[in-house]
């Protein structure tokens, strides 16, 4: 049983809406990003197009199921799923967007130097995407 106290300590070190408790659920979602672009990418051919293809097509699948891991995870659900759903679909189709631009340029790289520029293009977009969603989607606010 978890007593209330690992609670607390838990919520001291990341608390709601904070980077460090996106940062817990995007590793989470990245991990699964990564997997679907990883696997996308072995049933395509190499070339710019079918790379940014599977890019895009992996982050728009990552995206849905992010909405719903930051909306009980790292922000709240004060908002209602109807608000939150239409706004990170902007959100996320900005990041989709610009993402997919960025991985387009780095993909005349080799494979393994491609997957690091992967990583560092989630990484920048993950940190662009916490900012809209805490400010433009979720709206979060801490209480005193």
């Amino acid at each position: 049983m978890i007593s209330m106290e690992s609670e607390s300590t838990f919520s001291n070190v990341a608390p709601r809406g904070s980077l460090q408790r996106f940062g817990l659920a995007g590793a989470f979602n990245s991990l699964i990003f990564f997997i679907l672009w990883e696997l996308f990418r072995f049933f395509s051919s190499n070339d710019k197009a079918s790379i940014q293809f599977a890019w895009g097509a992996a982050w728009a699948l990552a995206s849905l199921l992010a909405h719903f891991v930051h909306r009980w995870f790292t922000f709240d659900k004060r908002k209602s799923v109807q608000w939150t759903i239409g706004s990170s679909t902007i959100a996320y189709a900005f990041s989709l967007t610009g993402s997919t631009f960025t991985i387009g340029l780095a993909a005349t790289q080799s494979s393994g130097t491609l997957r690091m520029l992967g990583i560092l293009n989630m990484l920048v977009w993950g940190l662009i995407i916490w900012v809209i969603l805490r400010i433009l989607v979720f709206q979060y606010k801490t209480e005193d």
